[in-house]
């Protein structure tokens, strides 16, 4: 079993590093994949913790169309000037959308975090809508971290995402493996249709994008079956991924189903980036 799709503390997951090595010790293969960030692998680098089963990643936050749609990218160089501009970059983008949000919240939803909370949020490396949604949580404005996104964290922001289009060509020609995450949508994403995303894998193509993300934890069957089809036409190696963020989404690590099928066994994705 393999699952290249996996989130830490160093974003917004719960689980810090030493748990999810234990949690992936029997794996093939992991990936650990936070937002826009590789503090989590060069701890491991720093403490000398990486196992043979692992496979360094970053999940990068892109738009297309207007829609959010990230890119997964694997066994990168760490070092690689092109990647840690990007993620610089990325920071500021990500700190001014958290100061947009967070205006939204008082001047939509009178909502004003206190002074504790604000420079919580502003210390972090990495902030993202679930560590909004805790302290939304904490004060009973919702009841889970899905809720609070849905219900406060909706708008469309003036800070606009780096496009995918600049992303993919940017690092095509780095050392490493690109992959289209979650293609259909992700967790708390609506689903794209069909024709949309037919026409969004092939501008990627195009672009220099290397694999799907077909198998998938809440796709079923069908989606993925449909993914690793358009995978297999355009010549894309076949990823899968749980998306596992700890306690922040009920998503196991190496659920990379919807329905229990065992499209898994058709991954390719490591027999390129271990060689």
């Amino acid at each position: 079993m393999v699952d290249f799709h996996i989130h830490t503390i160093f974003s917004d997951g719960t689980d810090d590093i030493e748990t999810i090595l234990e949690k992936t010790k029997d794996l093939d293969y992991f990936a650990i994949t936070d937002h826009d960030s590789i503090m989590g692998i060069k701890y491991m680098l720093n403490n000398n913790i990486m196992p043979n089963n692992f496979i360094p990643g970053i999940e990068i936050t892109t738009r297309d169309l207007d829609d959010s749609v990230h890119i997964l990218f694997y066994n990168y160089d760490i070092n690689s000037v092109k990647l840690n501009e990007l993620i610089k970059r990325i920071d500021t983008i990500r700190h001014n959308r958290l100061i947009e949000r967070i205006k939204i919240l008082k001047s939509d939803f009178g909502i004003k975090l206190k002074k504790e909370d604000l420079n919580y949020l502003l210390s972090l490396d990495n902030p993202t809508k679930p560590h909004i949604g805790r302290i939304l949580i904490k004060y009973g404005y919702a009841k889970t971290i899905d809720d609070a996104i849905k219900t406060y964290m909706f708008h469309k922001l003036k800070t606009k995402k780096v496009s995918s289009e600049e992303v993919i060509t940017l690092l095509k020609d780095e050392k490493g493996t690109l992959v289209f995450a979650h293609p259909f949508g992700g967790i708390g994403e609506k689903r794209i249709e069909k024709n949309v995303l037919n026409e969004r894998i092939n501008r990627f193509k195009k672009y220099g994008i290397d694999g799907l993300e077909c198998c998938y934890s809440l796709y079923d069957k069908e989606e993925s079956d449909y993914l690793i089809e358009m995978a297999n036409m355009f010549n894309l190696l076949i990823s899968g991924g749980s998306d596992y963020h700890g306690k922040n989404k009920n998503v196991k690590i190496a659920e990379l189903s919807k329905d229990d099928n065992n499209n898994y066994t058709l991954i390719n994705l490591q027999d390129i980036i271990k060689h």
